[in-house]
């Protein structure tokens, strides 16, 4: 995921009504604008804001084909799964379904985050997922 300068803007301060704002921004139809409300998202959370308020609002941004968005996803579920354990179990079938994906870099994705989750209700759905990602891998598929 490459940043630049204007990504500085995520950084700025925070307002009245911002969280609302971004609820509005991840569920706008355009990708772009998903995409840029979940980095303003991960941006606050980079500071300290609690942010878990929009957990089911980022996990939903999980269902993309984006895979810089399906990254950010991620970051902030592995950062608040902890907290919302409970929240986290909602991302289960996201993860399942991306670890079957054609595109191996989803799939490592998929594998690698929810290894990275510390509940173990996830933990369960993980050994599927990785024995065929080791299979795939040994295999050279």
């Amino acid at each position: 995921m490459m940043t630049s300068r204007s990504d500085a803007r995520y950084f700025t301060s925070q307002k009245k009504g911002e969280v609302a704002e971004w609820r509005d921004e991840i569920h706008d139809p355009d990708r772009d604008k998903r995409k840029n409300a979940v980095k303003k998202v991960i941006a606050a959370m980079t500071v300290g804001k609690d942010v878990s308020m929009l957990f089911t609002d980022v996990v939903n941004c999980g269902q993309t084909d984006s895979v810089e968005l399906k990254k950010l996803v991620y970051l902030y579920l592995i950062n608040y799964a902890k907290t919302q354990p409970d929240l986290a179990i909602l991302a289960v079938n996201t993860f399942v379904k991306d670890s079957q994906d054609p595109n191996p870099l989803i799939r490592a994705l998929a594998v690698r985050t929810m290894g990275c989750i510390r509940v173990s209700k996830i933990i369960e759905y993980l050994c599927d997922p990785l024995h065929k990602a080791l299979l795939v891998g040994a295999l050279g598929l």
